[in-house]
């Protein structure tokens, strides 16, 4: 079932209710009514835990509904488009909706170096090798993540964030409930940010229902319990980037004619693809590509992505159109489309618009306040 992003009730509409909450006046976007209501009861610590790839679907197909996790469900809200964790992990961390940050996918070409650019890890899509001796995401889609803008309003240490990419010493999903619970302690007011990438790296290897997957599943739903246990006067608040579904990969290497047209191998995801064609061969290449995957996959020109607000509402980055290309190819089964063998194949994949991939939970566990006298 296709699920186009609805950003008046996604993972977005939580960051604009944690700057609403904070007192953040420049947030833009819609907040999310299930989220601003428990707000209301300003709790000490506000914790969001994203939990890489837990799509909604996930957590129904590995967890009973007597299980922590299921039992404090609330509803299901939307993943943004591309639904891929650079995408959402950066609107959630931003405030922005991918339009307005370029944030788009895991590969973006960069005009102003001429290069595809793995924007989280600064190395080069054709070799691996370092993109350059400056990180080159952060110099061309710079943005100010919500923690600065928190602080800006409430003073230090009133957010935290809590993930291995800001925190060498975080090597397990036990040092991650280990530290918030830390941070909880502090007296200060603040907003407690963390991101595990699990179960999304045990589902790209082994499958959205593999038995690697369910063991990560029943792990977090232990660890979660056990540090609500402990959390005084906190909303703690799980949710995830996005979810998974099986894929079926393709080669684009199998496809000459299609490969001829292109000025290089495509960009942002396998499952939501940035064509660069070359002069004067657009409806060539329409063509070609309808025929060979135009039932697993949408072809958009640019300007249908804007028209159509795949990538949601604001201010366009200057760089969104840029990184868009002559085309974008969106999945609507599971298909995956990479430039050649050899390249990494995943088993779990996202970044396509299935309604598996596309919706996440929210659930909400309001711990005990400290009594009075």
């Amino acid at each position: 079932m296709i699920k186009y992003p609805d950003y008046d009730r996604s993972i977005l509409s939580i960051a604009s209710s944690l700057l609403k909450h904070f007192g953040v006046t420049d947030c833009q976007h819609k907040t999310l009514p299930e989220f601003d209501k428990l707000l209301e009861k300003n709790y000490k610590n506000v914790i969001v835990i994203l939990l890489d790839g837990l799509g909604t679907s996930t957590l129904n197909y590995h967890l009973k509904d007597t299980d922590f996790l299921r039992k404090h469900y609330v509803t299901a809200i939307s993943s943004v488009f591309p639904s891929t964790t650079v995408a959402a992990t950066t609107s959630i961390l931003s405030g922005f909706s991918p339009l307005e940050c370029a944030w788009l996918g895991w590969d973006l070409y960069f005009k102003e170096i001429d290069e595809t650019v793995a924007v989280f890890r600064n190395t080069l899509q054709r070799n691996g090798e370092p993109a350059a001796d400056y990180n080159v995401a952060e110099k061309y889609i710079p943005y100010k993540n919500i923690m600065k803008r928190i602080e800006e309003v409430k003073g230090k240490k009133s957010a935290y964030c809590v993930a291995f990419f800001s925190n060498r010493r975080i090597k397990s999903f036990e040092d991650i409930c280990k530290t918030i619970y830390k941070l909880s302690k502090k007296r200060k007011k603040k907003y407690i940010y963390a991101y595990w990438n699990q179960p999304d790296h045990a589902m790209h290897g082994h499958g959205v229902t593999s038995k690697e997957a369910h063991e990560q599943i029943l792990h977090i739903n232990r660890e979660v319990e056990k540090l609500c246990g402990k959390l005084k006067d906190s909303l703690v608040i799980i949710t995830a980037d996005h979810g998974q579904c099986d894929g079926v990969t393709k080669y684009l290497e199998d496809y000459p004619k299609l490969v001829k047209l292109l000025e290089m191998p495509p960009s942002v995801e396998p499952r939501a693809l940035s064509f660069f064609v070359k002069d004067g061969r657009t409806e060539e290449f329409k063509t070609e590509f309808e025929n060979a995957f135009g039932e697993s996959l949408r072809l958009m020109t640019k300007d249908e992505v804007f028209k159509e607000n795949l990538l949601g509402f604001g201010t366009p980055h200057p760089k969104t159109a840029d990184f868009i290309g002559d085309f974008f190819a969106v999945a609507l089964d599971e298909t995956c489309i990479e430039y050649k063998r050899g390249d990494f194949e995943m088993v779990g994949v996202h970044a396509g618009l299935t309604e598996e991939e596309m919706t996440v939970p929210f659930i909400t566990i309001e711990t005990k306040r400290k009594r009075c006298g």
